[in-house]
């Protein structure tokens, strides 16, 4: 598993937060949208929730299907154990297995000795959700927005052992089979689940993303974005693949799948997929 420096993974988050803040600072035109939009839609059935547990509004990350061992590398040893539905930060799964960040609430002394003892409790709003099974070297510590310390360790998750239902392209090729229509009113429920967040660098484009895990990457790229024209949804772009009922999958730079509806308008598909391409590669 890679390993990072806790300064460089510190400035990392950092400068992913930054960019957070300022990618949802967006042109006040796409919130406009949204109410405009919410306000003459017909009733949305909402997206199932991954368990009765689990909020309907706010997947966000894949969940433990079950109890859930956790090792040390894919067909490693065991290092951690998660209780069903807790929240797991995993990467692109290879060969049915994914990297996952697994993140813990930590005592005074588990932050200044840096390293889990076997047998500690893993802990998430205050309640444990598993232990660790021998003893684990913390990557990082920060404070989370509730100022609690907090800490981070890898581990290596089994794609079956996630539940379908917290994972986001999954979800999303179920939802626009029940669900006809594509404006951005009929997308609402699914991008509040996900908790997407708006932006129109790309005018006249609108995109709704999220991030994908830090767990392959601590300066991670965009994972899932649905690109809205004119208010109705044209295409998806994903860092890991769909099966999208109606779509055609193009290859995008940066190892990026795109996958655009067959009534999309095919000059606005080049035209969006030459500025994707210009904008990955100029990012970092």
């Amino acid at each position: 598993m890679k390993h990072y420096s806790y300064i460089l993974l510190a400035l990392t988050l950092a400068g992913c937060a930054e960019n957070r803040r300022q990618e949802q600072q967006a042109d006040s035109t796409v919130q406009t949208a949204e109410k405009n939009d919410e306000q003459v839609a017909a009733p949305v059935k909402p997206v199932a929730p991954a368990t009765p547990e689990a909020a309907p509004d706010k997947i966000i990350r894949e969940r433990a299907q079950g109890t859930v061992t956790l090792l040390d590398a894919a067909n490693g040893h065991p290092i951690a154990q998660v209780n069903d539905n807790v929240q797991l930060e995993a990467g692109i799964p290879q060969k049915g297995w994914a990297s996952t960040l697994v993140t813990t609430e930590l005592s005074d002394g588990q932050t200044e000795g840096q390293v889990l003892k076997k047998g500690a409790a893993i802990i998430a709003d205050g309640k444990t959700v598993g232990k660790v099974l021998e003893d684990v070297v913390i990557e990082m510590t920060f404070k989370n927005d509730k100022g609690v310390n907090t800490g981070v360790f890898h581990a290596a998750v089994q794609q079956s052992r996630i539940k379908t239902g917290s994972v986001i392209e999954t979800v999303l090729a179920d939802y626009l089979k029940e669900h006809t229509g594509r404006t951005l009113a009929d997308m609402q429920s699914f991008i509040k689940q996900f908790q997407l967040e708006p932006l129109d660098n790309n005018k006249p484009y609108i995109e709704y993303y999220n991030y994908e895990s830090a767990a392959d990457d601590p300066s991670p790229g965009y994972r899932t974005v649905l690109v809205f024209y004119e208010n109705k949804l044209i295409g998806v772009v994903d860092s890991r693949t769909l099966q999208l009922t109606g779509a055609k999958h193009y290859q995008l730079d940066r190892d990026y799948h795109g996958y655009f509806f067959t009534d999309t308008d095919e000059k606005h598909r080049k035209a969006y997929i030459t500025r994707f391409n210009q904008f990955v590669n100029a990012a970092d």
